[in-house]
């Protein structure tokens, strides 16, 4: 299991804050690790003339407490708790309130058709491994509604995708969850590259082979399939039975980085799973 020193846990005030609340206490259980910071940014662009800071004081100090009273609910778990408002650029307080290389941090998740959201733009600025809260919302806080019994992990062999992998294995264990490792060959590249159908598919079926293989020497016992198609498109039909997806957020190198990033991006958004992303 990764080490971690601790957990963040961001805030927004909404709904589905319970639910997040409880994912974040059932990692602490997962990855043996009581220290929680609750945080809230206040996201403003523009350094505020001098006027407005005693009103933005005040609205900082409406925040702090607001987090102080859903600290409180989290009382009855054997956690520490942190709590902490940053005020200005999203990015930038992202990166002040998490240093550090062994931390996690979950967040919720909402995604817009005109537009990137908090959420999604938060995911750019985090370093660390994140849980992406989805599903429905809690009525309280509850770890013990949390059930993981099939966890699902795309690999490409990249760096990221093999700690996710490492990663995946090891909470499986702690839940007594059947993990499933899923490489998808990408068919387009080849079709650009070939022409011939026959040898179209006697080159995937050699991709194919050489992907088993390489799974194979990670772990002989790993549950695995290997496919073939639109990595995406692939993995989401894959998305509806697991109860937790673990996978790395970047590839191999830089163009593939943008086509696995991508693919993150496309299981994020469509799926009504939890997703834990690994850098």
């Amino acid at each position: 299991m990764i080490k971690t020193d601790k957990i963040f846990v961001a805030v927004d005030f909404k709904k589905s804050t319970d639910k997040i609340f409880s994912y974040a206490i059932w990692m602490s259980k997962i990855v043996d690790c009581k220290n929680l910071c609750i945080f809230h940014i206040m996201e403003y662009n523009l350094t505020p003339p001098a006027y407005l800071m005693p009103y933005i004081n005040k609205e900082k100090n409406k925040v702090e407490n607001k987090l102080r009273e859903l600290s409180d609910k989290l009382k009855s778990f054997p956690v520490e708790i942190e709590i902490k408002v940053v005020f200005g650029r999203l990015i930038e307080s992202i990166k002040e309130v998490i240093k550090g290389e062994n931390n996690i941090a979950v967040i919720g998740f909402k995604t817009y058709i005109t537009r990137p959201s908090t959420s999604e733009r938060i995911l750019k600025g985090i370093k660390v491994p994140v849980l992406i809260v989805k599903g429905e919302d809690f009525s309280e806080i509850n770890p013990e509604n949390i059930k993981i019994d099939n966890i699902l992990c795309p690999v490409d062999f990249s760096e990221n995708s093999l700690r996710a992998l490492k990663l995946a294995k090891d909470i499986a264990e702690s839940c007594h969850a059947n993990l499933l490792a899923v490489h998808v060959v990408p068919e387009q590249k080849v079709r650009c590259i070939i022409k011939e159908p026959e040898q179209i598919e006697k080159y995937l079926e050699y991709l194919k082979e050489e992907a088993e293989e390489k799974i194979l020497k990670l772990n002989k016992n790993l549950n695995y399939e290997v496919l073939s198609g639109i990595p995406a498109e692939e993995i989401l039909k894959k998305i509806e039975q697991p109860d937790l997806i673990v996978m790395g957020s970047k590839g191999r190198s830089y163009a593939e980085s943008i086509i696995i990033g991508s693919v993150a991006e496309a299981v994020i958004k469509n799926s009504t799973k939890p997703v834990l992303l690994v850098p």
